[in-house]
Protein backbone atom coordinates (compact mmCIF):
# COMPACT_ATOMS: atom_id res chain seq x y z
CA UNK A 1 0.00 0.00 0.00
CA UNK A 2 3.08 2.38 0.54
CA UNK A 3 3.99 2.59 -3.13
CA UNK A 4 0.01 3.07 -3.78
CA UNK A 5 0.62 6.19 -1.73
CA UNK A 6 3.85 7.18 -2.90
CA UNK A 7 2.17 7.31 -6.33
CA UNK A 8 -0.87 9.08 -5.42
CA UNK A 9 0.66 11.77 -3.86
CA UNK A 10 2.87 12.20 -6.63
CA UNK A 11 0.00 12.85 -8.83
CA UNK A 12 -1.70 14.58 -6.65
CA UNK A 13 1.26 17.36 -6.16
CA UNK A 14 2.13 17.64 -9.96
CA UNK A 15 -2.00 18.43 -9.79
CA UNK A 16 -1.79 20.95 -7.51
CA UNK A 17 1.02 23.04 -9.33
CA UNK A 18 -1.08 24.05 -11.89
CA UNK A 19 -4.80 23.96 -9.47
CA UNK A 20 -6.80 26.78 -10.82
CA UNK A 21 -7.87 28.41 -7.45
CA UNK A 22 -9.88 31.38 -9.11
CA UNK A 23 -13.47 29.65 -7.56
CA UNK A 24 -12.44 30.24 -4.13
CA UNK A 25 -13.60 34.09 -3.62
CA UNK A 26 -12.69 35.77 -0.16
CA UNK A 27 -9.83 33.45 0.05
CA UNK A 28 -8.02 35.43 3.06
CA UNK A 29 -10.57 35.27 4.75
CA UNK A 30 -11.84 31.51 5.09
CA UNK A 31 -10.67 28.72 7.10
CA UNK A 32 -8.95 25.73 5.34
CA UNK A 33 -8.70 22.26 6.32
CA UNK A 34 -6.66 19.18 5.22
CA UNK A 35 -6.53 15.30 5.62
CA UNK A 36 -4.03 13.57 4.18
CA UNK A 37 -3.12 9.93 2.78
CA UNK A 38 -0.52 9.02 6.19
CA UNK A 39 -1.77 10.68 8.58
CA UNK A 40 -5.26 10.24 10.87
CA UNK A 41 -7.41 13.32 11.50
CA UNK A 42 -7.79 16.51 10.15
CA UNK A 43 -5.87 19.58 10.40
CA UNK A 44 -7.53 22.50 10.45
CA UNK A 45 -7.76 26.48 11.51
CA UNK A 46 -5.39 27.10 8.66
CA UNK A 47 -5.23 30.27 6.75
CA UNK A 48 -3.73 31.73 3.52
CA UNK A 49 -3.32 35.55 2.87
CA UNK A 50 -3.18 34.43 -1.08
CA UNK A 51 -3.58 32.05 -3.65
CA UNK A 52 -0.04 31.29 -3.87
CA UNK A 53 0.62 30.35 -0.02
CA UNK A 54 -2.18 28.01 -0.72
CA UNK A 55 -0.94 26.37 -3.77
CA UNK A 56 2.67 26.41 -1.59
CA UNK A 57 0.87 24.51 1.24
CA UNK A 58 -0.98 21.97 -1.38
CA UNK A 59 2.51 21.11 -3.50
CA UNK A 60 4.46 20.52 0.10
CA UNK A 61 2.09 18.85 1.97
CA UNK A 62 -0.19 16.76 -0.64
CA UNK A 63 -3.07 16.70 1.48
CA UNK A 64 -5.53 13.92 0.28
CA UNK A 65 -9.10 16.30 1.22
CA UNK A 66 -9.14 19.72 1.23
CA UNK A 67 -11.93 21.68 3.27
CA UNK A 68 -12.63 25.55 3.11
CA UNK A 69 -15.24 27.17 5.74
CA UNK A 70 -18.49 28.34 4.15
CA UNK A 71 -18.10 31.54 6.86
CA UNK A 72 -15.83 34.58 6.35
CA UNK A 73 -14.10 35.48 9.67
CA UNK A 74 -11.75 38.47 10.49
CA UNK A 75 -9.04 35.83 12.13
CA UNK A 76 -10.05 32.69 10.58
CA UNK A 77 -6.52 31.14 12.01
CA UNK A 78 -7.77 31.31 15.08
CA UNK A 79 -8.88 28.12 17.06
CA UNK A 80 -11.25 29.25 19.08
CA UNK A 81 -14.43 29.87 16.66
CA UNK A 82 -16.18 32.67 18.93
CA UNK A 83 -12.98 34.58 18.46
CA UNK A 84 -12.52 34.14 14.96
CA UNK A 85 -14.85 36.97 14.47
CA UNK A 86 -17.71 35.56 12.00
CA UNK A 87 -18.79 38.21 9.07
CA UNK A 88 -21.24 36.14 7.40
CA UNK A 89 -21.26 32.76 5.24
CA UNK A 90 -22.51 31.00 1.98
CA UNK A 91 -25.72 29.39 2.05
CA UNK A 92 -24.40 25.87 0.61
CA UNK A 93 -26.42 23.16 -0.45
CA UNK A 94 -25.43 19.14 -0.35
CA UNK A 95 -27.13 16.61 -2.43
CA UNK A 96 -25.21 13.35 -2.08
CA UNK A 97 -26.27 10.14 -3.97
CA UNK A 98 -25.66 8.27 -0.80
CA UNK A 99 -28.91 10.04 1.39
CA UNK A 100 -31.16 9.36 -1.64
CA UNK A 101 -33.90 7.34 -1.71
CA UNK A 102 -33.53 6.14 -5.18
CA UNK A 103 -33.48 1.73 -5.99
CA UNK A 104 -30.34 3.51 -7.87
CA UNK A 105 -28.23 4.69 -4.61
CA UNK A 106 -29.61 2.87 -1.77
CA UNK A 107 -26.91 0.14 -1.09
CA UNK A 108 -24.63 1.14 -3.92
CA UNK A 109 -21.48 0.11 -2.58
CA UNK A 110 -19.35 2.13 -5.50
CA UNK A 111 -20.56 4.92 -6.90
CA UNK A 112 -22.38 4.12 -10.59
CA UNK A 113 -23.42 6.59 -12.93
CA UNK A 114 -27.21 5.39 -12.65
CA UNK A 115 -26.92 6.62 -9.28
CA UNK A 116 -24.99 10.06 -9.88
CA UNK A 117 -27.66 10.71 -12.82
CA UNK A 118 -30.13 10.60 -9.75
CA UNK A 119 -28.22 12.84 -7.63
CA UNK A 120 -27.83 14.99 -11.18
CA UNK A 121 -31.61 15.29 -11.33
CA UNK A 122 -32.32 15.93 -8.04
CA UNK A 123 -29.85 19.39 -7.95
CA UNK A 124 -31.19 20.02 -11.15
CA UNK A 125 -34.90 19.97 -9.18
CA UNK A 126 -32.65 22.46 -6.39
CA UNK A 127 -31.69 24.69 -9.02
CA UNK A 128 -34.75 25.27 -10.90
CA UNK A 129 -36.45 26.03 -7.02
CA UNK A 130 -33.68 28.46 -6.35
CA UNK A 131 -34.16 30.24 -9.41
CA UNK A 132 -38.24 30.63 -9.93
CA UNK A 133 -38.95 30.47 -6.45
CA UNK A 134 -36.37 32.17 -4.64
CA UNK A 135 -35.48 34.69 -7.47
CA UNK A 136 -31.89 33.85 -7.51
CA UNK A 137 -30.22 34.85 -10.77
CA UNK A 138 -28.43 31.57 -12.29
CA UNK A 139 -25.40 33.52 -12.32
CA UNK A 140 -25.48 33.46 -8.69
CA UNK A 141 -25.49 30.09 -8.23
CA UNK A 142 -22.03 27.83 -8.43
CA UNK A 143 -22.78 24.16 -8.96
CA UNK A 144 -19.76 21.76 -8.22
CA UNK A 145 -19.72 17.95 -8.69
CA UNK A 146 -18.02 16.64 -5.63
CA UNK A 147 -15.69 14.70 -6.84
CA UNK A 148 -17.63 11.26 -5.54
CA UNK A 149 -21.34 10.67 -5.48
CA UNK A 150 -22.83 14.06 -5.46
CA UNK A 151 -23.34 17.77 -5.54
CA UNK A 152 -22.48 21.31 -3.74
CA UNK A 153 -24.29 24.64 -4.49
CA UNK A 154 -22.59 27.96 -3.37
CA UNK A 155 -24.58 30.91 -3.55
CA UNK A 156 -22.35 33.63 -2.15
CA UNK A 157 -24.36 37.03 -2.49
CA UNK A 158 -23.59 39.27 0.21
CA UNK A 159 -27.21 39.88 1.27
CA UNK A 160 -27.07 35.85 1.44
CA UNK A 161 -23.93 35.99 3.98
CA UNK A 162 -25.54 37.31 6.84
CA UNK A 163 -28.34 34.52 6.98
CA UNK A 164 -28.69 32.62 10.89
CA UNK A 165 -29.73 29.66 11.85
CA UNK A 166 -33.52 30.10 11.59
CA UNK A 167 -33.50 31.47 8.86
CA UNK A 168 -31.53 29.16 6.80
CA UNK A 169 -34.12 26.67 8.47
CA UNK A 170 -37.05 28.30 6.36
CA UNK A 171 -35.61 27.55 3.53
CA UNK A 172 -34.63 24.16 4.43
CA UNK A 173 -38.19 23.38 5.55
CA UNK A 174 -39.63 24.61 2.01
CA UNK A 175 -37.45 22.39 -0.33
CA UNK A 176 -38.04 19.65 1.93
CA UNK A 177 -41.61 20.19 1.99
CA UNK A 178 -41.68 19.97 5.76
CA UNK A 179 -45.10 20.19 6.99
CA UNK A 180 -46.87 20.66 3.56
CA UNK A 181 -50.37 20.92 3.83
CA UNK A 182 -52.19 21.32 0.30
CA UNK A 183 -54.95 23.29 1.74
CA UNK A 184 -52.59 25.67 2.28
CA UNK A 185 -52.61 26.16 -1.59
CA UNK A 186 -56.90 27.11 -1.23
CA UNK A 187 -57.56 30.50 -0.19
CA UNK A 188 -61.35 30.81 -0.52
CA UNK A 189 -61.80 31.10 -3.73
CA UNK A 190 -58.03 31.09 -5.06
CA UNK A 191 -56.75 27.64 -5.51
CA UNK A 192 -52.87 28.42 -5.97
CA UNK A 193 -52.10 25.31 -8.21
CA UNK A 194 -51.79 25.71 -11.53
CA UNK A 195 -49.11 25.05 -14.42
CA UNK A 196 -48.80 28.64 -15.09
CA UNK A 197 -47.84 29.60 -11.50
CA UNK A 198 -44.16 30.26 -10.36
CA UNK A 199 -43.12 27.72 -7.53
CA UNK A 200 -44.71 24.96 -5.70
CA UNK A 201 -48.21 25.58 -7.65
CA UNK A 202 -46.93 25.10 -10.80
CA UNK A 203 -45.04 22.22 -9.90
CA UNK A 204 -47.78 21.07 -8.07
CA UNK A 205 -50.10 21.27 -10.92
CA UNK A 206 -47.89 19.56 -13.01
CA UNK A 207 -47.76 16.20 -10.71
CA UNK A 208 -51.84 16.07 -9.84
CA UNK A 209 -51.88 16.48 -13.90
CA UNK A 210 -49.42 13.24 -14.10
CA UNK A 211 -51.32 11.10 -10.86
CA UNK A 212 -54.99 12.28 -11.77
CA UNK A 213 -55.79 15.18 -14.77
CA UNK A 214 -59.45 14.87 -13.84
CA UNK A 215 -58.26 16.30 -10.75
CA UNK A 216 -56.62 19.30 -11.86
CA UNK A 217 -59.10 19.85 -14.47
CA UNK A 218 -61.41 20.00 -11.52
CA UNK A 219 -59.64 22.17 -9.92
CA UNK A 220 -59.50 24.16 -12.57
CA UNK A 221 -63.19 24.57 -13.41
CA UNK A 222 -64.81 25.13 -9.96
CA UNK A 223 -65.24 28.16 -8.01
CA UNK A 224 -65.07 27.15 -4.76
CA UNK A 225 -63.68 23.69 -4.37
CA UNK A 226 -66.16 21.45 -2.68
CA UNK A 227 -65.28 19.46 0.71
CA UNK A 228 -65.32 16.19 -1.00
CA UNK A 229 -62.12 17.15 -3.57
CA UNK A 230 -60.44 19.01 -0.74
CA UNK A 231 -60.40 15.52 0.81
CA UNK A 232 -59.03 13.63 -2.14
CA UNK A 233 -56.64 16.89 -2.41
CA UNK A 234 -55.94 15.83 0.95
CA UNK A 235 -54.77 12.22 0.42
CA UNK A 236 -52.17 13.13 -1.94
CA UNK A 237 -49.88 15.37 1.07
CA UNK A 238 -47.65 12.15 1.53
CA UNK A 239 -46.89 11.38 -2.65
CA UNK A 240 -46.39 15.24 -3.14
CA UNK A 241 -44.19 15.41 -0.01
CA UNK A 242 -41.93 12.02 -1.50
CA UNK A 243 -42.12 13.66 -5.51
CA UNK A 244 -41.57 17.10 -4.83
CA UNK A 245 -39.25 17.38 -1.66
CA UNK A 246 -35.51 18.32 -2.38
CA UNK A 247 -33.56 15.80 -0.91
CA UNK A 248 -30.79 18.23 0.53
CA UNK A 249 -28.52 17.65 3.78
CA UNK A 250 -29.81 19.72 5.88
CA UNK A 251 -27.37 19.99 8.70
CA UNK A 252 -24.60 21.25 5.53
CA UNK A 253 -27.25 24.37 4.93
CA UNK A 254 -27.85 24.83 8.58
CA UNK A 255 -24.12 25.56 9.80
CA UNK A 256 -22.92 28.42 9.28
CA UNK A 257 -19.45 27.26 10.21
CA UNK A 258 -19.37 24.16 7.63
CA UNK A 259 -16.05 23.44 6.21
CA UNK A 260 -17.26 22.43 2.53
CA UNK A 261 -14.83 20.75 -0.19
CA UNK A 262 -12.62 23.28 -2.15
CA UNK A 263 -13.23 24.28 -5.84
CA UNK A 264 -11.12 22.21 -7.64
CA UNK A 265 -9.78 20.40 -4.99
CA UNK A 266 -8.97 16.55 -5.68
CA UNK A 267 -11.40 14.01 -3.92
CA UNK A 268 -9.01 12.05 -1.96
CA UNK A 269 -11.60 8.99 -2.15
CA UNK A 270 -11.87 9.29 -5.89
CA UNK A 271 -9.21 11.05 -7.10
CA UNK A 272 -11.90 12.74 -9.16
CA UNK A 273 -11.50 16.91 -9.36
CA UNK A 274 -14.61 19.05 -7.30
CA UNK A 275 -15.13 20.46 -10.85
CA UNK A 276 -17.85 23.62 -11.67
CA UNK A 277 -20.18 22.42 -13.94
CA UNK A 278 -23.45 23.98 -15.61
CA UNK A 279 -26.99 23.71 -16.10
CA UNK A 280 -26.11 22.39 -19.59
CA UNK A 281 -23.77 19.94 -17.71
CA UNK A 282 -26.57 18.45 -16.09
CA UNK A 283 -28.37 17.70 -18.91
CA UNK A 284 -25.60 16.09 -20.66
CA UNK A 285 -25.80 13.66 -17.88
CA UNK A 286 -23.34 11.59 -15.48
CA UNK A 287 -21.05 10.29 -18.14
CA UNK A 288 -20.31 14.16 -19.22
CA UNK A 289 -19.54 15.20 -15.61
CA UNK A 290 -17.22 12.14 -14.71
CA UNK A 291 -15.36 13.08 -17.84
CA UNK A 292 -15.27 16.37 -16.64
CA UNK A 293 -13.52 15.39 -13.28
CA UNK A 294 -11.45 12.64 -14.22
CA UNK A 295 -7.50 13.80 -14.01
CA UNK A 296 -5.35 10.95 -14.23
CA UNK A 297 -5.84 9.55 -18.15
CA UNK A 298 -2.55 8.88 -18.72
CA UNK A 299 -0.90 5.48 -17.70
CA UNK A 300 -2.21 2.02 -16.83
CA UNK A 301 -2.39 0.36 -13.26
CA UNK A 302 -1.99 -3.46 -12.87
CA UNK A 303 -4.43 -4.24 -9.84
CA UNK A 304 -5.12 -7.65 -7.75
CA UNK A 305 -8.99 -7.57 -7.11
CA UNK A 306 -9.55 -7.80 -3.49
CA UNK A 307 -13.06 -9.35 -4.08
CA UNK A 308 -15.39 -8.64 -7.28
CA UNK A 309 -16.33 -5.49 -8.04
CA UNK A 310 -20.32 -5.49 -7.83
CA UNK A 311 -20.74 -3.34 -11.01
CA UNK A 312 -19.68 -3.58 -14.63
CA UNK A 313 -18.72 -0.16 -15.15
CA UNK A 314 -16.37 2.08 -12.71
CA UNK A 315 -16.14 5.61 -14.05
CA UNK A 316 -17.23 4.84 -17.47
CA UNK A 317 -14.81 1.95 -17.92
CA UNK A 318 -15.49 -2.15 -18.03
CA UNK A 319 -14.11 -3.65 -15.23
CA UNK A 320 -14.40 -7.18 -15.54
CA UNK A 321 -13.05 -9.97 -12.87
CA UNK A 322 -13.45 -12.21 -9.77
CA UNK A 323 -11.72 -12.12 -6.59
CA UNK A 324 -8.02 -12.18 -6.87
CA UNK A 325 -8.10 -11.42 -10.84
CA UNK A 326 -5.16 -9.19 -12.17
CA UNK A 327 -6.67 -6.48 -14.42
CA UNK A 328 -4.85 -3.54 -16.39
CA UNK A 329 -7.30 -0.29 -15.46
CA UNK A 330 -6.41 3.20 -16.83
CA UNK A 331 -4.88 4.93 -13.98
CA UNK A 332 -7.83 7.38 -12.54
CA UNK A 333 -9.58 3.73 -12.25
CA UNK A 334 -7.39 1.89 -10.35
CA UNK A 335 -6.83 5.01 -8.08
CA UNK A 336 -10.12 4.82 -6.83
CA UNK A 337 -10.25 0.92 -6.70
CA UNK A 338 -7.56 0.74 -4.63
CA UNK A 339 -8.55 3.52 -2.55
CA UNK A 340 -12.36 2.37 -1.77
CA UNK A 341 -11.23 -1.14 -1.18
CA UNK A 342 -11.41 -3.27 -4.31
CA UNK A 343 -8.69 -3.76 -5.68
CA UNK A 344 -4.43 -3.66 -4.56
CA UNK A 345 -1.75 -2.34 -6.31
CA UNK A 346 0.95 -5.17 -8.37
CA UNK A 347 4.14 -3.82 -8.34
Amino acid sequence: MSSFIDLVKVLFRNYYRGIDLSETSDLEKREFGFQFFDKEGMIRHASFRNSDELRHYLISNVPSHVYYSSALYNDPANPDMDAKGWLGADLIFDIDGDHLPTPNCQGAELMTLECLNDATDEVSKLIDSLIEDFGFSDSSIKIFFSGHRGYHVHIELPEIRGLMDDERREIIDYLLLRGFDIERLIRGNAVLIDARLRGIGGRLASLIHELDPELLNNLGSKKRLSKSLIRKLNTLNSVISERLSIHIDEVVTMDIHRLIRMPNSLHGKTGLRVVKVGPSDLERGADFIIDKAIQFRRGILTLRLIKKVPVRRVLGEDVVGDEGSIIKVPTYVGIYLVISGWGELVD
